[in-house]
């Protein structure tokens, strides 16, 4: 055996598992996301749907890779249950399932969009469209604002809007927005990105569509939390909150639900509540915000594929279809 082949070989032993582990998570989030069509019923509780599947994610052998997203109507993204929520969902309503699952800190991020407004059918599909528009053109070494292009055209010529300041974004091992942003508009208003996909290298890519302005902000309600850093010398007295939130929650987001004992009821709500407000007023972890299309009343739907790219095109982790 020649000098250097053997360390070769347990390299491409290693991607080889890697590969396996991104595969399994996928596997497991596109059974996640059939329960989800099957238990999205208007009158439905959202957070009995939010804790059903991200079990069935944990019983499958990963994680969740964030807390589920159930965002309804206006809301484009971030709305995860609170503890004991008691949100339903409403009749007529276009909801945006986010979930992903994670193993051994290989993530796979996936959104679809459950509609139940015959008046919102072709909003529902557009983004899907788009989506499945976009990977045909994925392979490495073409710009990202191309994919953006494709997104954006597909999505206009169908008289609605692409939320413009929301995107797909490369995901590393524990770390699900890592470097590089993949658009869902061209250059006239993400500017010309020079960047370019990698073969070996994995993507989200998850395209918005809007019958409204095609442009986001953050509502009032706040419930994806992540840790961000350790308590400084003068923090001492947070470190016991600190502790116990990472031997819980790790790196990844995550949602009060997640640190809430079910037997604790409302007092557990309110020392988590509290907890959370001393280390996001420590800049400890940092939030996000429940988003919302900017023009009141417009409604957003949402397709999302994890990917991984190569020198021919790419392979769609979280499709069967694909």
């Amino acid at each position: 055996m020649e000098v250097g082949s053997k360390d070769i070989l347990n390299q491409k032993e290693k991607v080889k598992e890697i590969l396996e582990k991104y595969r399994n998570a996928g596997d497991i989030s596109i059974q996640a996301k059939k329960l989800a069509q099957k238990i999205c019923k208007p009158g439905a509780s959202v957070y009995t749907i939010s804790e059903q599947i991200e079990d069935y994610i944990r019983k499958k052998g990963a994680k969740p890779a964030f807390p589920i997203n159930m965002s309804i109507n206006t809301e484009a993204a971030h709305y995860s249950a609170e503890i004991l929520d008691q949100r339903i969902i409403p009749e007529n309503s276009i909801i945006k399932i986010d979930l992903g699952a994670e193993i051994d800190g290989y993530l796979v991020d996936t959104a679809i969009t459950i509609n139940f407004n015959p008046e919102l059918n072709d909003l529902s599909t557009i983004s899907e469209t788009a989506l499945e528009n976009a990977i045909k053109s994925v392979k490495s070494g073409v710009k990202v604002y191309t994919i953006g292009k494709i997104i954006e055209k597909t999505i206009t010529d169908a008289g609605y809007q692409p939320i413009r300041n929301l995107s797909g974004h490369q995901i590393k091992r524990y770390e699900l927005h890592a470097g590089i942003t993949i658009p869902n508009c061209g250059p006239k208003y993400f500017g010309d990105n020079s960047e370019k996909f990698q073969a070996g290298k994995i993507y989200a890519i998850e395209p918005f569509a809007s019958n409204g302005k095609g442009w986001i902000k953050n509502g009032k309600t706040t419930n994806i939390f992540r840790i961000i850093n350790k308590p400084n010398k003068k923090q001492k007295d947070l470190i016991p909150i600190y502790n116990e939130f990472k031997n819980k929650v790790g790196v990844l987001p995550f949602s009060p639900r997640h640190l809430h004992e079910k037997n604790s009821g409302l007092k557990g709500k309110k020392l988590i509540t509290e907890n959370i407000r001393k280390l996001k007023n420590a800049n400890i972890i940092t939030g996000y915000p429940v988003l919302i299309e900017q023009k009141e009343n417009s409604m957003v739907s949402q397709h999302e594929h994890t990917v991984r790219v190569t020198n021919e095109g790419c392979e769609v982790l979280t499709s069967t279809n694909l």
